[in-house]
């Protein structure tokens, strides 16, 4: 078991105030490098984060040793104020609503504001690696800031608003959309926004929905599509680098490398077929709401937008073929061979599965209609209404108005009367 962002950490409930006095021992052993050996806890990693001079944070990880060694590895993840004290975690209790809360709740009419929680170490730590195009976050993970609030939009937005003491400014910037496991560095998000103290709710609410909010759509979208486009290149890649030696399915060449066979090709995949689940339903949908009437009228457009059916399809396969395999792996117990063996087919089913829906969707137009909408995305959506009679209108067809009456034939002119004689 390796600690990274996936390892599952030892609740703090299970520790004892002896546990947290021997991190802190251990903690100020290493920074005076010192040997400690009296302890039942080895650390195996320690990161501090400053500006400057500044202090911002303190964390490490711990891992049972000595008498509570065991065969199966435990981590331990503890924050530290400045001064070396532990910050044990703390059952999550529901924040404590502020004044601001209701405040913003009725001037944004379709959003969610709910007060975040945020007590020292976890708590702080998270709310400030949740924050994206911030920079430096003005709080630390031992400073509780005076009002902090989670404001989701009906778009999807995600945007926290946190002001660090009651005479500090209120800043409103952007939170990482949910199901990111990282961003784009050439992506630039909102950054956020400084409000006076005393700023009204009214005030803060036009600036968000007015700006932040278009701001934050516009970033997310072309993060969204820079991650699909790229997927959806790297499988017409694997397409063109597929040759197999006729004489052996087991040989092939290509632009991008070779592989030993159809199964390693469908490895390769995974990863971008993982990136169209996770994002591809958001382009998709982000595409349906930004045609207009005039597209599907379009020569062009039009029979791109006809065929992002089959796309849609694709996706859904492709969800509920990890759905099927993550559900059928969770029936595998154990670390014996043969379960290593089940595990091991489980996945390269997966894969093979999924390698023609992912062609399917590589093959489709998505990137085509996600460029071709991306100028409207952060945008009003017409009033479908009006979409209708202004593409009726410029194709003539306005229903309701029929073509001016031609005007009636001008009889004859009668013969010129001629006397007789």
């Amino acid at each position: 078991m390796s600690y990274n962002d996936n390892t599952s950490y030892l609740d703090h409930s299970h520790l004892t105030p002896a546990d947290f006095t021997a991190f802190e021992q251990i903690l100020a052993a290493r920074r005076d490098s010192r040997p400690y050996l009296d302890s039942d806890w080895d650390l195996i990693l320690t990161s501090h984060s400053h500006t400057g001079r500044t202090w911002e944070s303190t964390h490490a990880i711990f891992r049972p040793g000595g008498a509570f060694g065991t065969a199966d590895e435990v981590y331990v993840r503890v924050y530290f104020d400045e001064n070396g004290r532990a910050l044990p975690d703390r059952p999550r209790h529901p924040a404590s609503a502020q004044p601001l809360t209701s405040d913003l709740a009725e001037q944004l009419p379709g959003w969610s504001v709910q007060p975040c929680p945020v007590s020292p170490g976890r708590d702080l730590a998270e709310l400030r690696h949740q924050t994206w195009g911030w920079g430096t976050p003005p709080w630390n993970i031992a400073s509780v800031p005076h009002a902090a609030l989670a404001l989701t939009g009906p778009q999807g937005e995600k945007l926290l608003a946190v002001q660090v003491s009651e005479d500090a400014p209120l800043l409103v910037g952007a939170v990482i959309p949910d199901g990111f496991a990282y961003t784009i560095g050439a992506v630039r998000p909102p950054a956020p926004v400084a409000f006076t103290a005393g700023t009204t709710p009214a005030t803060v609410a036009s600036e968000i929905t007015k700006n932040l909010a278009p701001r934050y759509q516009q970033a997310v979208w072309h993060e969204r599509t820079g991650f699909v486009t790229y997927a959806l290149a790297n499988i017409q890649d694997l397409t063109t680098a597929w040759i197999p030696d006729p004489d052996s399915p087991w040989s092939y060449h290509g632009e991008i490398g070779s592989f030993e066979s159809e199964a390693a090709r469908n490895r390769a995949a995974w990863r971008g077929i993982e990136t169209l689940i996770n994002h591809g339903p958001h382009v998709t949908a982000g595409i349906r709401a930004a045609a207009t009437i005039e597209d599907h009228l379009d020569p062009v457009i039009g029979p791109d937008l006809r065929r992002l059916y089959v796309t849609e399809d694709a996706l859904t396969r492709l969800h509920e073929i990890r759905d099927g395999w993550q559900a059928a792996t969770a029936s595998i117990v154990g670390t014996h061979p043969e379960a290593d063996r089940l595990r091991h087919r489980a996945k390269d089913l997966r894969n093979q599965e999924a390698w023609a829906h992912a062609v399917r969707a590589a093959d489709g137009p998505l990137p085509a209609l996600a460029a071709h909408v991306t100028p409207r995305i952060g945008s009003p959506v017409p009033d479908r209404e009006q979409q209708v009679k202004a593409a009726l209108t410029r194709t003539g067809r306005l229903q309701g108005q029929s073509a001016p009456a031609p005007a009636p034939p001008v009889p004859p002119a009668p013969a010129a009367h001629r006397p007789t004689r």
